[in-house]
């Protein structure tokens, strides 16, 4: 692509960007000052040198989230930081990519549209879906992918948690997105010049404990997912997106073949 693209955050996705050469800033060069509310590091202006700004930034431990003294905080990075973004980048003709989430969804009746009924169910949510509405949908592109795996070892990646996992989950079906589509996704949506809410997952839907099996891990007992919010005491989702708006511009691999391909990697 012609664009100069910038990645801001330096977390398991903007490493991923980072793999395939695209200008990644974590928190040396772009961090936001809380409670302050401001952004230290280089100022906010140099992001005028490049044509295209991907916000990578967010908080997205869950049970970090939950925590009542954490929400304002977390409202500020994940609710109104891509508002800041958005209004700067529309102001000086920048391209503004949002990372949201397909955690937005709750209906496992049926695969979720980007106009399927939204439910902020717990406190991350809330505050994702605060940052999708700051955003510009007439000029942004927002994405919303969904429990990220990859094939490099890092603390977030879920296909690297399989192995600690006590029990799976084999009543609910989920999307599961790799983070090399969220990159393809973003070349391939911004090269369309399109703009809006686009869902961001692998072809297809599994069970975790599908996933389990795939990747070859012993499978030591199988939960419902009630059970699995009972356990943690968190709300946690479970969903399968419509991609049929991203498949026009770009087509991701089968969730089984990339969970697949990646496991083999990570295990090396």
């Amino acid at each position: 692509m012609s664009n100069k693209i910038l990645v801001l955050g330096e977390g398991f996705l903007g490493e991923e960007f980072k793999r395939h050469g695209i200008e990644t800033w974590g928190k040396d060069k772009f961090n936001i000052n809380y409670p302050n509310a401001s952004i230290t590091g280089n100022q906010i202006d140099e992001l005028k040198n490049y044509d295209v700004v991907v916000n990578c930034i967010g908080k997205s431990n869950t049970r970090w989230c939950e925590d009542r003294n954490n929400f304002k905080e977390a409202l500020f990075v994940n609710g109104k930081l891509p508002g800041i973004l958005s209004q700067f980048c529309n102001k000086n003709g920048i391209r503004f990519v949002h990372i949201s989430t397909g955690c937005l969804y709750d209906d496992t009746s049926k695969e979720n549209t980007e106009d399927s009924f939204i439910s902020a169910h717990c406190n991350y949510t809330a505050t994702k879906w605060v940052g999708e509405l700051t955003c510009n949908i007439d000029t942004d592109i927002i994405l919303r992918p969904r429990l990220y795996f990859s094939d490099i070892k890092h603390k977030n990646n879920l296909l690297g948690k399989l192995s600690n996992f006590s029990s799976f989950t084999g009543d609910k079906l989920d999307s599961l997105t790799c983070t090399s589509t969220i990159v393809g996704a973003t070349k391939a949506i911004l090269e369309a010049e399109e703009t809006g809410v686009f869902n961001v997952a692998q072809v297809g839907s599994a069970t975790i404990a599908k996933v389990a099996q795939w990747c070859g891990i012993p499978i030591s007992g199988v939960n419902t997912a009630e059970e699995l919010r009972q356990r943690e005491g968190l709300y946690l989702v479970n969903n399968v997106m419509n991609i049929d708006r991203l498949m026009k511009y770009y087509k991701p691999m089968t969730i089984e073949t990339s969970v697949r391909l990646s496991y083999a990697e990570l295990i090396k």
